[in-house]
């Protein structure tokens, strides 16, 4: 199993490796989670970052952090009179899952992952994010390094969306919405 170790912006040391599925029993892991994550584990903080690019082991440790960023923190084990619980929600009799909506859907293909583009019913994207989205992909399209594509979308905002309660003024989100289009977003 690949891993790895760095240190990010503020000094943390991560520890990063693949976790692969073990089991095809329906519920087995949460969703989104089917084909294997990405973890990162810092003492008791664990983020988990699904799906990821293939080729994680050979980014700068920038992009390490830039992936870690965008990973979902995992919640803590929880404990009960035999030990630690899986934290698997069960459904109600007769309820689908509906997945979130997003703008594109990842999907597992044989050389690794691809996306393809998908209609969303619902609200048109914000234009922060449409902007975030378009600029990572070109960013990817001209081979500018991740890291680098960061500090310029950053600039880049301040002077498209001044407004002090703009959504590009939430770093989370647009790093999310960088990363997704960065890495998993293929032009179709």
């Amino acid at each position: 199993m690949p891993a790895r170790t760095f240190a990010d912006s503020s000094g943390a040391n991560w520890e990063v490796f693949e976790v692969q599925r073990t089991t095809q029993k329906p519920g087995a892991v949460s969703a989104g989670l089917e084909h294997g994550w990405l973890a990162f584990v810092n003492g008791t903080t664990k983020r988990r970052l699904a799906p990821f690019p293939t080729e994680w082991f050979g980014v700068t440790d920038e992009e390490l952090e830039l992936l870690c960023s965008a990973a979902r923190l995992a919640a803590p084990p929880r404990e009960g009179p035999r030990g630690p619980r899986p934290s698997i929600r069960r459904r109600a009799p007769g309820a689908t899952a509906t997945p979130p909506a997003s703008h594109a859907t990842v999907t597992r293909a044989a050389d690794g992952l691809s996306t393809d583009a998908m209609a969303v019913d619902g609200p048109p994207p914000d234009p922060v994010e449409e902007e975030v989205r378009r600029f990572a992909r070109e960013a990817r399209t001209t081979g500018l390094a991740a890291i680098d594509a960061m500090v310029r979308l950053k600039a880049l905002l301040l002077q498209r969306f001044p407004e002090p309660d703009s959504p590009a003024r939430n770093l989370r989100s647009v790093r999310r919405w960088f990363v997704e289009a960065y890495y998993f977003q293929r032009e179709t």
